[in-house]
């Protein structure tokens, strides 16, 4: 008899990203808060929780992601190599306050 848990693509996703998490604020609260873009209540909800607990929560969610790709992420994957973290970091500031467009370069 097989006892493994079968997980959809989603749920897989979901339960590496909160195991990740959850060791990165164990070992680095701050700068797990700061990487994943926590707050505060959620990051001490996450710590604490036991790996049973994230488990259950992945696996109620087969078809629905807890974490999205950044707004950007088209003009991310078009983008040079170099330039993929500052897209990346521009992208999700500009999110936080609440414009999705990028900054374009002023004509001279």
């Amino acid at each position: 008899m097989e006892n493994s848990i079968h997980l959809t693509e989603v749920q897989y996703l979901n339960l590496n990203f909160l195991l990740a998490i959850q060791a990165s604020l164990r070992s680095e609260r701050l700068s797990a808060i700061y990487k994943f873009h926590l707050d505060p209540e959620s990051a001490t909800k996450l710590a604490d929780m036991t790996t049973s607990e994230l488990q259950l929560l992945a696996a109620n969610m087969p078809h629905e992601s807890l974490f999205r790709p950044v707004d950007n992420l088209a003009k991310l994957l078009d983008a040079p190599l170099g330039l993929a973290m500052m897209l990346c970091a521009a992208g999700t500031n500009l999110a936080a306050n609440g414009d999705t467009t990028l900054p374009t370069a002023a004509a001279g």
